[in-house]
């Protein structure tokens, strides 16, 4: 026998002790997850396999010569399905995890162990030909010959399903599957050296190594890349194809995925990278991150002006595992632009006239409201005109009803114009118009009401429909003097308006020169 490897004896110890830890801390920590149970497996018997065969190496007292050799065997069949097993779980597979494949898989593996165990009485492991002390089993029976291509078998099937997972995977599980599936070709690299002869330890099964290598590199993943907080379930279909946009944040909210979405409404210079701080990703929007960074659930409309008017429809919504361990955030977002343009044109269309594009009665007792409290509160007068197009019912009768709409679409187009920016003009009814002058006294009002009187009296004479001389009448309530509310207003200017008509028509009314 050859001299205890003293070096690859502790080297494999302290990769027994890494694949212990990496197993023990996602049972702590993720042993609800799915893909957790068979990461946990597979690091448990790498430790077993590492530790035993340092032992071996190391010519600890064994109860027989072989002792360690086939103990380490325990490690070496458990290894392959267990590979497989996590291979099929975060690869999303369901149909592939049912308990009853997983059983099967471990069933061959006891099968084997059992076989081993018995070989003295039928020899169809070693064959007959068993080597006292060997570093390594190079050969033997049928059932040794059947393992192995059952457990290359297992790889191969491993390093394909990862494969055809990791072609359609985006963001950070093609990240992911990109570790997993470079853990799962360094056995296949190993193996490849040693057949070569290229093998650093030419005298020593590098196997385990090997897998521990594979371990570790699942392990980083796992604390890197928080592999199983997430798992791809169905996610080309469901996240990937959405026009909606997703971000998933970790604890420390830092970036864990996000969708092409998301990505475009953006807007950034390049990519996002996986763990890049959130306040980096939504440097456009720095409100959000200004209000939003410790909200964990929430949903709100929210509106930005630049480039052009936009709104989102915001989702925020707190991830947790089944120990209601806090592990990040779900933010979605909708573009609702053009929902929220409809929603203010059929606002526009329920509070404008349709004939006149006038707003009507129902937004002028909605607007006079608010326009007299501010009013009262900021101390200034306005000023109410209720103004009536005179004889507009012969108009109708001479010339028909396009004339009179003629008529009172002229008369609108001109109080627009002639309207300041603050003012309001409502069609009351009818041929009856109201225009409100905040901030604005009577005798300004009375002023400005008698240029939109003789303006409009003007430029009825070009109507090419042959109605000449159409005037209009005008009654003028002033704010606090004349009413302190709306109604009493309206009706003040009402009474004005009416005995403007009955002194002779085509005149402005109000308190001071009735």
């Amino acid at each position: 026998m050859l001299p205890p490897n003293a070096g690859v004896s502790a080297a494999l110890f302290i990769a027994g002790a890494l694949c212990f830890a990496g197993g023990f801390i996602t049972w702590q920590t993720r042993i609800n997850t799915p893909g957790a149970s068979s990461l946990i497996t597979l690091a448990f018997s790498l430790c077993w396999w590492d530790i035993t065969y340092g032992l071996f190496l190391a010519n600890a007292p064994a109860l027989y010569p072989n002792f360690w050799l086939h103990t380490v065997y325990v490690g070496v069949v458990l290894t392959p399905p267990s590979v497989l097993w996590f291979a099929v779980q975060i690869s999303g597979l369901t149909t592939w995890s049912k308990p009853s494949l997983v059983i099967s898989l471990y069933a061959v593996s006891v099968l084997v162990l059992a076989l081993l165990a018995t070989d003295s009485y039928h020899g169809l492991f070693f064959g007959g030909i068993e080597i006292k002390n060997a570093e390594m089993i190079l050969s033997g029976g049928p059932i040794f010959w059947a393992n192995l291509a059952y457990s290359y078998a297992l790889m191969l099937i491993s390093l394909f399903v990862l494969t055809r997972r990791f072609r359609k995977a985006t963001g950070i599980f093609r990240k992911q599957l990109g570790i997993v599936l470079f853990g799962v070709i360094i056995p296949w690299v190993s193996n490849l050296m040693f057949v070569a002869g290229l093998s650093p330890l030419p005298n020593v099964d590098n196997t385990p190594l090997s897998f521990t290598v594979t371990g570790i590199i699942f392990a980083y993943a796992l604390l890197q890349y928080r592999l199983l907080d997430i798992i791809p379930i169905a996610r080309d279909v469901l996240i990937e194809n959405m026009s909606d946009g997703v971000i998933v944040l970790d604890s420390e909210n830092r970036l864990v995925d996000f969708n092409p979405a998301a990505l475009q409404s953006l807007e950034l210079e390049r990519p996002p990278q996986i763990g890049q701080p959130a306040g980096e990703i939504f440097a456009k929007w720095t409100d959000l991150v200004e209000d939003f960074s410790g909200v964990n659930d929430i949903r709100v409309e929210l509106s930005f002006d630049k480039p052009i008017r936009a709104f989102l429809d915001l989702k925020i919504s707190p991830l947790y595992d089944d120990r209601a361990n806090f592990l990040g955030r779900l933010i979605v977002w909708r573009d609702i632009t053009p929902l929220k343009n409809t929603q203010t044109e059929l606002q526009e269309q329920v509070i404008r006239d349709p004939l006149t594009g006038l707003y009507n009665r129902r937004y002028l007792n909605e607007i006079l409201t608010r326009e007299l409290a501010r009013a009262t509160r900021e101390n200034y007068p306005i000023s109410l005109a209720l103004i009536d197009i005179d004889d507009f019912k012969h108009v109708n009768d001479a010339y028909g009803h396009p004339a009179g709409d003629s008529v009172l679409q002229r008369f609108a187009k001109q109080l627009l114009n002639q309207t300041r920016v603050e003012d309001t003009v409502y069609r009351y009814g009818g041929e009856e118009f109201l225009v409100l002058l905040p901030n604005c006294a009577g005798a300004n009002a009375m002023k400005i009401v008698e240029k939109w009187r003789s303006s409009f009296q003007r430029t009825n004479i070009s109507y090419k429909i042959g109605i000449t001389g159409i005037t209009i009448s005008c009654g003028i309530a002033e704010f606090p003097t004349d009413g302190g509310t709306g109604e009493e207003l309206i009706a003040t200017a009402d009474q004005f308006l009416y005995h403007a008509k009955a002194t002779g028509k085509n005149r402005v009314v109000a308190r001071a020169n009735r």
